[in-house]
């Protein structure tokens, strides 16, 4: 038998309490992992979204930098064009101030013609006008021959048209045909009743300088003596 200071100690054997808490552990685990899965699965679904709201976004952006990319090219392309009609339309307008101004001179030099109060009667060789001109390489001209009759008929006439100038020091003729690719020889032959221009576009020789240009005039008959005239070489700019 135990003695005084011995205590018995009686411990109940119940099996059933490791089995619940066991079982109970098995729930929490069962419930955390079907929490997981749950959160796990919301976020998965919602990255998902978020990925394919992301993508249809790049792909808005990427149609849209298309039409920004289309709207540059039309815009360039419009550019080009408004450039090339503004050209065009320059070009129209410096032609057509140049043709009025063409127009303008010839207007006066007709009033001059109308209005000459000379009363002298035959050939009569105008005014000579030489105008710089680098578009064609060279220097135009334009003379004019006049006839004053009191019968005015249409007559065959010669003219003559020679620039004196220098080449290498020496004095050196040239006739119009040697120097105006448009004449083919020299005298020109024409038929005059009023008046009668001659004009084209000087090209002179390399090394050549010229002095004055020396221009006669004559009725095409063996009686009739020519009209001279010298003009000194003074070219006026374009």
């Amino acid at each position: 038998m135990p003695g005084p200071s011995e205590q018995l100690i009686v411990s109940l054997h119940r099996p059933w309490r490791r089995r619940l808490v066991i079982f109970l552990w098995l729930v929490v685990v069962a419930i955390g992992f079907a929490a997981g899965v749950f959160v796990g699965g919301r976020f998965f679904d919602q990255t998902v979204v978020d990925s394919r709201r992301m993508a249809s976004d790049l792909e808005s952006m990427r149609d849209y930098e298309k039409v920004l990319r289309q709207q540059l090219t039309n815009a360039e392309l419009a550019s080009q064009v408004d450039r090339a009609s503004l050209e065009n339309v320059r070009k129209l307008v410096t032609s057509l101030q140049l043709q009025l101004a063409t127009n303008e001179e010839e207007l006066r030099l007709f009033r001059n013609l109308l209005q000459d109060a000379d009363n002298e009667s035959g050939l009569q060789i105008g005014e000579l006008m030489l105008k710089d001109s680098p578009d064609r390489g060279g220097t135009d001209y334009r003379l004019i021959i006049q006839q004053k009759a009191s019968n005015q008929k249409s007559v065959k006439i010669n003219i003559k048209v020679e620039l004196e100038g220098y080449r290498k020091g020496i004095k050196e003729t040239l006739g119009l045909d040697q120097l105006d690719e448009q004449v083919e020889s020299s005298p020109i032959a024409v038929k005059l009743k009023y008046f009668h221009m001659i004009e084209g576009t000087l090209n002179l020789p390399e090394g050549f300088e010229p002095r004055a240009l020396r221009v006669s005039v004559w009725k095409a008959s063996a009686s009739a003596h020519p009209v001279e005239r010298r003009f000194d070489w003074h070219v006026d700019e374009a």
